[in-house]
């Protein structure tokens, strides 16, 4: 990975290191989306719903690049799903420090224990698509669900 396009797609895949933590890789890109989705909700709805679609499609081809690299479905150290996932359930949410603390928890529990439909997402779709669209879901679930609590 000596090009510069491979060098930007290890970047982006490892959520500018988060991935190469030790312990728990995955929480820790979960823990970068939280300033991206600071950053997202700045701004009108169509800022956040073009920078979370972007973040979608950056995810994708940099967990293509380092699906194909690695040789493997979707390497331990590719963590931009995470942060994708975790900034995408913090954007639906009210911004409130409770809510979002309540939107990581709940992102990551779908994410790890992967419930049916996720589950599903992720034995059928593979590569960066099927890397990226299983915490697309587990962020609409933890998302739906959070909302559906506030409402209540």
């Amino acid at each position: 990975m000596t090009d510069l396009r491979g060098r930007l797609a290890y970047a982006v895949a490892v959520s500018g290191g988060a991935g190469l933590v030790p312990a728990w890789p995955g929480t820790a890109g979960a823990v970068i989306g939280i300033p991206v989705a600071l950053a997202l909700v700045s701004g009108p709805l169509w800022f956040t719903l073009a920078g979370c679609a972007a973040l979608f499609a950056l995810g994708v081809w940099a967990s293509s690049w380092m699906c194909l690299e690695a040789g493997v479905d979707d390497p331990q150290i590719v963590v931009i799903d995470e942060t994708f996932g975790c900034a995408a359930t913090l954007c639906c949410l009210p911004v409130d420090p409770l809510w979002w603390a309540a939107g990581f928890v709940a992102f990551r529990a779908f994410d790890i224990v992967k419930p049916w439909p996720i589950q599903l997402v992720e034995n059928k779709v593979k590569g960066g698509l099927g890397v990226m669209l299983d915490d697309a879901a587990a962020a609409a679930i933890a998302a739906a669900v959070l909302l559906l609590a506030i409402q209540a």
